[in-house]
């Protein structure tokens, strides 16, 4: 109880009776590039998350590597933002449904310069 009003004073939460809160922040939020949100998802998250098969309704995972121009980033990162929008969209306008056409899903978007460490090495 303790860390919930600590969150409602932050701003964070609302605290409604019987223990039961509203979350006060974006559903789309950024993190702190190697602040402490992204280093406790790192540290505590990615390994549950990704120990799943991806495999069940309504579950994918794809990992696409290219080479782009780079004004071209900027262009795929605001696409990318509109669909994780339109998830959190989604998500209040499926609160009114019945928690039994309801599942739990996560999207992780992440794009970034970067080359897998062991093809890395064998660049020359």
């Amino acid at each position: 109880m303790k860390c919930l009003a600590k969150l409602d004073r932050l701003g964070i939460i609302e605290l409604k009776p019987l223990n039961r809160y509203r979350l006060r922040v974006a559903k789309t939020l950024r993190w702190r590039p190697n602040g402490p949100v992204m280093r406790y998802f790192r540290e505590h998250v990615v390994g549950d998350y990704f120990s799943g098969g991806f495999d069940g309704d309504g579950e994918m995972l794809t990992l696409v590597h290219g080479q782009i121009g780079r004004g071209l980033a900027e262009s795929f990162n605001q696409r990318l933002a509109r669909i994780a929008q339109d998830f959190a969209q989604q998500h209040l306008a499926d609160q009114k449904l019945p928690p039994e056409h309801k599942r739990p899903y996560t999207i992780v978007v992440g794009m970034r310069s970067w080359l897998f460490s062991v093809f890395r090495d064998l660049k020359r």
